[in-house]
């Protein structure tokens, strides 16, 4: 087993760091969610357009701070002086792993930009016990995979999935490649 999943019974994931009473992916959610008692955090990924690497969903800022743009079209400058529509701020990928040290971190890897941005990151920050890496596309998770080598913990794809599921009711299909 994974160290990303030793000495745990429950695995409760909240999705985003919780949105319920605090603005989803920031720093405050990941807080208050930790203070409920859990462990387990959810998260996504993007780069700026100068490369840092930020928490956020959406492709765009429409929904969560009223503003027709990307996360990669603007610099750290410009994201880190937006107000959320419900409060908070986008934070960096690195202030969430410094700031929460004993969270596990199941992160969804939303762009290629993000991605050799992210591991070096989590490599840097020494992570790899306390990260799962995630994406819904199966390419972007084997370059995940090839990056990030044996130590890093990660999600199956959806081809995975569907490997699985063919060889579970007796279809031969090749193994999946997770770590």
């Amino acid at each position: 087993m994974h160290p990303f999943f030793q000495d745990f019974k429950f695995f409760g994931f909240v999705h985003r760091g919780g949105d319920e009473a605090k603005t989803e992916n920031t720093l405050e959610a990941f807080k208050y969610s930790s203070d409920l008692g859990f462990v387990f955090m959810e998260t996504d990924v993007q780069a700026t357009k100068d490369g840092h690497i930020v928490i956020f969903h959406d492709s765009s800022l429409k929904r969560m701070a009223g503003m027709n743009q990307a996360i990669k079209e603007l610099t750290l400058d410009e994201v880190k002086s937006i107000e959320l529509i419900n409060g908070g701020k986008i934070p960096l990928l690195s202030e969430a792993l410094e700031n929460f040290p004993d969270l596990r971190f199941n992160i969804d890897i939303k762009t290629e930009e993000a991605l050799e941005g992210s591991i070096r990151i989590i490599k840097e920050m020494n992570s790899f016990k306390r990260t799962c890496l995630a994406s819904f596309s199966s390419s972007r998770l084997e370059r995940i995979r090839k990056l990030a080598g044996p130590d890093a913990c990660t999600s199956s794809g959806q081809m995975d999935i569907f490997k699985i599921m063919c060889r579970s009711i007796g279809i031969k299909s090749q193994e999946t490649k997770g770590h």
